[in-house]
């Protein structure tokens, strides 16, 4: 396998790793939220948020609900952010061609 090759496969692995360790959390957390919510778990909450001029309000009296939606963003950010790799090829002689080395001769032997 050539180092390029080795890279690149080592770049996709890192990012499917990144994608599943995120969807795992998420999952857990929308878990606890579920969790929060079915046993009846009260508590207020305001949560409010700004993002290039549009705002987000929340306020809750279960904290599930907030597990909830920060799991389900934890798995958008996972599955819907895309996570760039790029492969270049570098100029010159193709990989395959072999090394212009010149190798060494044997030296002639001496009789005794």
């Amino acid at each position: 396998m050539e180092p390029a090759q080795a890279i690149m496969i080592y770049g996709l692995t890192t990012v499917f790793v990144l994608k599943l360790v995120c969807f795992v959390l998420g999952f857990l957390v929308v878990r606890i939220g579920a969790g929060l919510l079915r046993d009846g778990i009260t508590g207020s909450f305001t949560f409010k948020t700004e993002l290039n001029g549009a705002k987000a309000d929340l306020a809750s009296a279960s904290p599930g609900l907030l597990f909830v939606l920060l799991g389900v963003a934890l798995i958008g950010y996972a599955m819907w952010v895309p996570k760039d790799s790029s492969y270049r090829e570098t100029p010159g002689a193709p990989a395959s061609a072999p090394p212009d080395v010149p190798l060494p001769t044997p030296a002639a032997k001496a009789g005794p």
